[in-house]
């Protein structure tokens, strides 16, 4: 139906398809089966006048459409503060993403204050421009991702007696440091963390919780039982990659699809089921065989495509 709009000239069907073919984290079983040919009549504005079609947003863009503009801009390979700013002013904030984390990444460190002066405060890339900006002091992204985690939840009124501060740096800690920075996919074999502790607490509590991370929620909420659910949500957040993975289930369109509408859908669900599915380590091996995941979580073991 996309597809027919987008032919029609339904600029939003055209950006709409253009973001989900580029950003979508878990494609369906459906889009892997299309054929080339099916791809293209599915995503791209295929004019007959070139053997690669572009996608609608560039076809968009260079008949001057400023959103298009802005959105193509979203992928590009350079430090770009005016873009952010640009992708926020048109409410298209998680569109920003890549440009964020290559700040974070390869900015100066007058950039990356310059941005994080402006960013909104709850936008969920700030621990990671301070974790890259406070690096000489010994912070880690994982450190400001357990940072953000503890604030949400005091926010919410738990963990109000945990405080960061009183975390010793042992291994234990500075394993669980990690699994909120990676998740599981910290090397080429998954480390078997148990899970247990304060910090795990406090992860769960955020992720039963927090707006970004309610297609993981959702689905285990809906398939497990009341005390299995805990675990899904553990187990699920190692899986998708930690805290900078489960934050980029956005919307492909934000001023089409709000992000809160699209987090709360069906889509978003079954997104965050593919992408645990298809988990791997850096040796390209599934984390877990199907009897370690369920011995993990059964329900959410149960609940993979």
């Amino acid at each position: 139906a996309l597809a027919d709009l987008a032919g029609q000239g339904n600029l939003a069907a055209r950006l709409l398809l253009g973001r989900i073919e580029s950003t979508d984290r878990g494609p369906s079983a459906y889009v892997r089966g299309l054929n080339r040919t099916e791809r293209i009549a599915l995503f791209r504005a295929d004019t007959g006048t070139s053997k690669f079609p572009s996608s609608w947003i560039r076809f968009e863009a260079e008949r001057g459409h400023p959103l298009a503009q802005a959105l193509l801009g979203a992928v590009s390979l350079g430090i770009d503060l005016p873009a952010i700013e640009q992708l926020h002013r048109f409410g298209e904030p998680e569109a920003a993403e890549h440009l964020i984390r290559k700040v974070a990444v390869d900015g100066s460190s007058a950039v990356r204050t310059a941005l994080m002066a402006w960013l909104p405060t709850e936008s969920e890339l700030l621990p990671y421009l301070r974790g890259f900006q406070l690096a000489g002091s010994g912070m880690t992204t994982g450190k400001t991702a357990m940072q953000a985690i503890m604030t949400a939840n005091r926010a919410a009124n738990r963990d109000n007696n945990f405080n960061f501060a009183e975390i010793e740096p042992n291994a234990a800690s500075q394993t669980a440091l990690r699994y909120v920075d990676l998740g599981y996919q910290a090397g080429a074999q998954a480390i078997d963390n148990t899970l247990e502790g304060p910090l795990y607490d406090a992860i769960t509590n955020w992720t039963l919780r927090a707006p970004a991370a309610r297609g993981l929620a959702g689905l285990c909420r809906l398939h497990c039982a009341a005390d299995e659910i805990r675990a899904c949500a553990i187990t699920g957040f190692g899986l998708i990659g930690g805290y900078y993975e489960i934050i980029r289930f956005d919307s492909p369109l934000e001023s089409v699809i709000s992000q809160s509408r699209f987090a709360h859908s069906q889509r978003a669900r079954n997104m965050t089921a593919r992408r645990i599915a298809s988990a791997r380590t850096e040796a390209g091996v599934p984390v877990f065989s199907p009897s370690q995941l369920r011995d993990k979580s059964r329900c959410l073991a149960e609940t993979l495509p």
